[in-house]
């Protein structure tokens, strides 16, 4: 019982220095970053065992640079050329920088990968043992836009057959980049009467413009259901669409009849016609007194 004993405090005290020792990598790196932006991902290398780190090797995860290095850009080849160190003593760190960039065709919309380390741990170059040590970092990629924002002062029309209804719209950059080939039509039930095509629009820029819809005279439908829809192109050549939902009524134009209208102004015409006129019966007073003057005259001259 007593050797078991001492067995375990011999143990405990041979262990209990080793447990209290280790080695870390401590990274600094941005949380997000805009695809094409160059960024920094600083390690540093952190001894606090009780044995020396021996010929240092921190690379990149290979597996992630061999299946994206066409996306990545960086003055220097980690991969060939990756940062090393002679020695890292006990209680003593060793610090440095990646700078690289992910281009802005990198199909990744994160960035998943390893800080390695490779080196030797022990008291002496020759007589240490192989010590390896990963960290990961996560990077979230952002990627600049064209954001475009389609305007309509109203979205029901009304319209008449025959006729060619005006739609005006304003089409707005709120993106980042630039978008070009931009085309706005009028799909859906009815199409617009020509598309509208604008070269291109710098961030922040806006443009009105005006759709026309022709409405069929023969067209037995009430109400259409279309879309204005617009399209664009950004520099990398990736396709945007933005669109907004329209409803067009239809109404039968009023249709007033000549014949009548004719009819009543002939009954109209023909009532003034045989109704006598003020000045036929102002003559009329003024014969019959013109009459009575020259009696009354001519009875004057007989009596003298």
């Amino acid at each position: 019982m007593k050797r078991l004993v001492a067995i375990i405090l011999v143990l405990s005290f041979l262990v209990q220095p080793v447990m209290g020792e280790y080695v870390d990598i401590v990274l600094s790196y941005p949380q997000n970053v805009e695809k094409g932006e160059e960024i920094e991902i600083t390690f540093e290398i952190i001894n606090q065992s009780n044995d020396m780190l021996w010929d240092g090797t921190i690379l990149i995860e290979e597996s992630f640079m061999n299946d994206y290095k066409s996306f990545i850009q960086s003055d220097r080849d980690y991969q060939n050329n990756p940062i090393k160190f002679s020695t890292v003593e006990p209680g003593k760190s060793f610090k440095e920088t990646f700078v690289l960039k992910f281009n802005k065709d990198m199909p990744l919309n994160e960035a998943k990968f390893n800080i390695e380390l490779k080196c030797g741990k022990g008291p002496c170059r020759g007589g240490c043992r192989p010590f390896y040590l990963a960290k990961l970092v996560y990077i979230t990629l952002l990627e600049k836009r064209a954001e475009a924002v389609l305007g309509l002062d109203v979205n029901e029309f009304t319209s008449y057959k025959g006729e060619t209804l005006e739609i005006p719209f304003t089409l707005k950059n709120s993106g980042e980049i630039r978008m070009e080939n931009i085309k706005v039509e009028i799909k859906g039930d009815i199409l617009s009467d020509e598309v509208i095509n604008i070269p291109y629009l710098n961030s922040g820029e806006e443009t009105s413009k005006t759709l026309f819809v022709s409405i069929d005279d023969n067209t037995s439908k009430v109400s259409f259901a279309p879309i204005v829809v617009a399209r664009f192109q950004e520099q990398s050549g990736k396709e945007g669409m933005v669109y907004k939902n329209i409803e067009i009524k239809v109404d039968e134009k009023e249709i007033i009849k000549e014949t009548n209208t004719s009819e009543v102004n002939t009954d109209i015409s023909k009532e003034v016609k045989n109704q006598p006129s003020f000045l036929f019966y102002f003559f009329l007073f003024l014969s019959i007194v013109a009459i009575i003057a020259v009696i009354i005259f001519l009875i004057y001259l007989f009596k003298r």
